[in-house]
């Protein structure tokens, strides 16, 4: 039902490519991981991703690679129109730059180091007037110290995505949590809701950024 939703309310309008920055300029937050399941995800919804990866380290590129992703993944900007619905940039670690995109979706682990980062570069965006996203990645609930801040971001409009072998599952394979090889995977259901509650956001936000311009 939440895909049928989904796929009722937002295919409206595929003329105009969608851009999205997945930013965040701390490393091992996800943002691989993150760019490759929506760029999936949005191939379940029938639009056609391409995913631009700028990580010098390429894992984005390593799984395309392999042969196991339904769409591409380029290492620069095209110089000409892509034939794409939706565009993300997976950005690389240590890029304190704020993407140009007005989307941008900003993944962090809720380890209090790994949270000062975030505040910093989420500060900067916002004084740029970006749209942000902000996706907590490996939750872990249970201890106490991130608790605090998963409760804090949650109820500040972030996405959850709790910790899960799910992932790691997949990327030893090179594959998303998309693949019907995972399908039979503990909680796969649960994750894959999870992306498609936040690829359901950028969509609806990227069409109401276009509207504002």
């Amino acid at each position: 039902m939440y895909y049928i939703l989904i796929k009722y309310n937002i295919l409206i309008t595929m003329k105009l490519i969608k851009l999205i920055s997945i930013w965040n300029p701390k490393g091992g937050q996800g943002k691989s991981t993150l760019a490759i399941n929506l760029a999936a995800a949005s191939v379940e919804l029938g639009l056609k991703p391409l995913v631009i990866c700028q990580d010098p380290q390429g894992t984005s590129l390593l799984y395309y690679k392999s042969g196991n992703l339904p769409f591409e993944v380029i290492d620069s900007v095209p110089s000409n129109r892509p034939e794409a619905d939706i565009v993300i940039f997976d950005h690389q670690a240590s890029d304190w730059e704020v993407p140009n995109n007005n989307l941008i979706v900003m993944p962090l682990k809720p380890a209090r180091d790994q949270y000062a980062t975030y505040i910093d570069a989420y500060r900067r965006a916002e004084l740029l007037g970006k749209r942000i996203i902000t996706v907590v990645t490996d939750g872990q609930e249970h201890r106490a110290s991130e608790k605090q801040t998963i409760n804090y971001l949650k109820n500040k409009g972030a996405y959850v995505i709790a910790s899960s072998g799910v992932f790691s599952r997949a990327a030893s394979e090179y594959i998303t949590i998309f693949d019907p090889k995972m399908n039979k995977a503990y909680k796969i259901k649960e994750r894959r809701i999870e992306i498609n509650k936040i690829l359901a956001t950028i969509l609806i936000k990227n069409e109401e950024t276009k509207n504002n311009d």
